[in-house]
């Protein structure tokens, strides 16, 4: 069994029928990437986004930079 790499980060945000995801993981060539999903809940359409960054510190700043907005547009922190 596959054990999961500690600094692997996802999270998850709602707001009305709304969600955002954002994950930072590496790539298969070992690069840190920061992906992001969302769309409306409940249907299988959605946008993707991978961001590449160039060191896992960079990856974080993003990833908190996500949460701020995600904060100042409303939605909640599900899980993450």
């Amino acid at each position: 069994m596959r054990e999961e790499n500690p600094r692997h980060i996802h999270r998850r945000w709602h707001r009305d029928t709304r969600y955002y995801e954002a994950r930072v993981e590496q790539d298969l060539w070992g690069d840190w990437v920061l992906t992001r999903v969302w769309g409306r809940r409940g249907t299988p359409a959605g946008q993707v986004r991978h961001d590449p960054c160039s060191s896992y510190i960079e990856a974080l700043e993003r990833l908190d930079a996500v949460a701020r907005r995600r904060a100042a547009h409303g939605y909640a922190l599900i899980w993450g």
